[in-house]
């Protein structure tokens, strides 16, 4: 059982790190007719629509009850869906595809930081060097060897908001750990419903105020494999792979399989001609340098401390069978 768990998991990260790797370029090529808020929009009103069949048909009606937990379960899937996407989407206008995707593979670095906060514990001193030198790695590709371009806004306000997003997206997953008894497929199924409500009045009233143009009816055929992309691809099945490698993996390794994600995306736009700068090369090594020494850091520190508290549990019978004699 547990290595059908852990295959299950491994397979469901590499398609999750794929699925996204080739989102960003998939997606910035659809702008032409679309806006990043109505390429959201749509994208998970039909997404919304693929997991409520597959929950029904699955797990029945009774699945789709939120057990008193509507209004926690809405703030998480704004943050998560609404927060990341149109954060992502939005920042994608302004950076190349590559760099969206580098940022992503902070999200383990990411997690510290937000477990910080969450726990009010902070990392150990090691953990937070490795989350700025991943940092000065993305900064040096989005600089173009320049870090400080990042803080002086030479590479403008895209990088920090996609950044922003990947914060938003941690707290999501990580809320899912407070749902231990919901399937990844539950679990995504509700949240990605009520994200989707939060994604639908976001972008109406935008489009109401004039703030993003209101795109015809005709727009839509011109992308449709876009859309489908981002749809089944990159939502539908990359959203249940991600879940489920959550769960059968636990998330410091399941967070791991995100470091396919630029290297899937630099691929794709090395094939449609685009040359990695020397920059770019080295910052990328920076970043999967330190998220591969943070991960090993934290297994080695893992295992430390489970030697020491080992000792002490075999020692604990000791006195109660001595009181029985």
């Amino acid at each position: 059982m547990a290595v059908s768990r852990t295959a299950a998991g491994v397979s469901s990260g590499i398609v999750t790190g794929l699925a996204w790797g080739c989102m960003f370029a998939v997606a910035k090529s659809a702008y032409g007719h679309l806006d990043p808020f109505h390429l959201t929009a749509v994208r998970f009103v039909l997404a919304a629509a693929v997991f409520c069949v597959l929950l029904l048909v699955r797990e029945g009606r009774a699945a789709f009850a939120f057990e008193g937990r509507l209004g926690r379960l809405w703030v998480l899937s704004t943050i998560g869906f609404a927060g990341f996407n149109f954060c992502t989407y939005v920042g994608l206008e302004s950076i190349p595809a590559q760099s969206s995707a580098l940022i992503m593979a902070t999200m383990p670095l990411v997690t510290v930081l937000v477990m910080w906060g969450r726990t009010r514990k902070a990392p150990p001193l090691v953990t937070l060097a490795l989350v700025l030198a991943a940092l000065l790695g993305v900064a040096m590709v989005l600089g173009n060897g320049n870090p400080a371009a990042v803080v002086t806004g030479g590479v403008g306000y895209g990088g920090l908001l996609t950044l922003v997003g990947v914060a938003g997206w941690i707290l999501y997953t990580t809320g899912a750990a407070g749902y231990p008894s919901w399937s990844p497929l539950r679990y995504t199924t509700l949240t990605c419903l009520l994200g989707t409500a939060s994604i639908v009045v976001i972008t109406v009233a935008a489009s109401f105020t004039g703030w993003i143009p209101n795109p015809g009816l005709r727009e839509y055929p011109a992308v449709w494999w876009q859309i489908l992309y981002v749809v089944v691809a990159a939502t539908t099945v990359a959203a249940l792979t991600w879940n489920t490698a959550f769960r059968n993996l636990g998330p410091s390794n399941g967070v791991l399989f995100i470091n396919l994600v630029p290297i899937t995306a630099f691929v794709v736009q090395a094939f449609r001609g685009h040359r990695p700068t020397p920059y770019e090369i080295a910052g990328v090594c920076v970043v999967l340098a330190a998220l591969a020494a943070s991960n090993l850091y934290s297994r080695r520190r893992a295992a430390a401390q489970a030697a020491q508290a080992a000792p002490a549990t075999e020692a604990e019978p000791a006195p109660q069978a001595a009181a029985g004699r």
